[in-house]
């Protein structure tokens, strides 16, 4: 499940439900290591935490006991502010370990106040176990000794986070979708020498877009060496295909990496066959966007032929020579025009023709950005 949508908000899975329990684990380990010799009494703060708390416990194997307390300091999706005890602490925790078992800790004042009252019972010492952790959103010194995650100052539900008291029981984490209207992701669309590149320069001048080059992104990732391009190197220096799973998933890191408030991005030699655009659509979804326009600069195949031809002499690029034009061209057709068709059923298919003055090109191009 991808998006979700809990009343009037809209979330995308952040955190899969196999990740989180591989970090509930790691954190229990720890706890198991550190305390085998204290009999904590572990403090659960309802209502988030019951279902960490609940795995927490299953994978501890130290001799200690669970107790429970609940705190409220949210409504909807924005801290009050104020914390109040709802539910009190029964127990003797004189001389105890306590272990605090928290959902999330941002602010990090609803934990002060909670250390605070537990300090009036005399407790031997009292330590912090976080499924996640807001590191920009602190508020106040803290020692968070067992934190399982770290995330961004963002609204999140699920495994037992909820918005408005729904959502707690989703498996996965959600992050809420910030729908930015004024967001045009672009798709260029062309064969080999059409102008994309051209264009596309222009576009991020003018309207200040992101721009993404299938070619460009792979020898970032893997110059830089991320996990992602080693991965992609291998296919590469086997002479495969990098499969589509693992160009989207690269092109979803590099997205991500814009934020949330860019003006839109320019896909630039992606998709390249219908299969692509599909996951490309389905990858945008779940951030709660889309490709808004897709953009194709038409130019007939001779003028194709004679522009590849001429930066070929211009730049010794070794593969703008006439053969293998003639190759890229035939792949184009065979593969990537079908994509025409595909788009114009979506919807969003503008036909420019690119054959001309590049100014002339460039204000069709704008009239279909300005009437998105």
């Amino acid at each position: 499940m991808g998006v979700v949508k809990i009343k009037d908000k809209t979330f995308r899975t952040s955190i899969p439900e196999s990740e989180i329990r591989e970090r509930v684990k790691a954190v229990a380990e720890r706890i198991n290591h550190d305390m085998a010799d204290k009999n904590p009494i572990f403090l659960a703060v309802l209502n988030g935490a019951f279902i960490f708390a609940a795995d927490l416990l299953r994978e501890i194997t130290i001799p200690c006991q669970i107790s429970f307390v609940k705190l409220a300091s949210y409504e909807g999706t924005t801290t009050t502010g104020k914390v109040t005890e709802v539910i009190g602490i029964n127990e003797n925790l004189a001389g105890r370990t306590v272990i605090i078992i928290e959902d999330i800790v941002d602010t990090g004042l609803t934990m002060k106040r909670m250390i605070e009252t537990l300090g009036t019972r005399n407790p031997e010492s009292i330590h912090i176990c976080s499924l996640l952790v807001k590191p920009e959103k602190l508020q106040v010194d803290l020692n968070i000794e067992y934190a399982a995650m770290e995330i961004p100052n963002e609204f999140i539900v699920g495994y037992g986070l909820d918005y408005d008291q729904e959502g707690r029981g989703l498996r996965d984490i959600y992050t809420i979708v910030d729908n930015n209207t004024d967001m045009k992701n672009i798709v260029i669309f062309g064969a080999p020498g059409s102008g994309k590149g051209t264009q596309s320069d222009k576009m991020i001048e003018k309207y200040g877009f992101e721009h993404i080059s299938t070619g460009d992104v792979l020898r970032n990732e893997i110059k830089n060496g991320t996990e992602l391009g080693k991965t992609a190197k291998q296919f590469i220096d086997q002479g495969q295909l990098i499969p589509d799973e693992l160009m989207i998933d690269i092109l979803a890191s590099v997205y991500d990496s814009f934020g949330k408030e860019h003006k839109g991005v320019i896909f630039d030699g992606f998709p390249r066959t219908i299969p692509q655009a599909e996951a490309l659509k389905k990858m945008l979804a779940e951030r709660g966007h889309s490709v808004a326009a897709m953009i194709e600069l038409d130019v007939p195949e001779d003028e194709l032929m004679k522009r590849l031809i001429l930066r070929g002499q211009q730049s010794g690029r070794s593969d703008d020579n006439e053969e293998t034009i003639k190759k890229r061209l035939g792949v184009y057709h065979s593969q990537t025009a079908p994509l025409i068709e595909w788009y114009e059923k979506e919807g969003i298919r503008n036909h420019i023709d690119g054959l001309g003055d590049l100014d002339r090109i460039f204000g069709d191009i704008c009239d279909v950005i300005d009437n998105i």
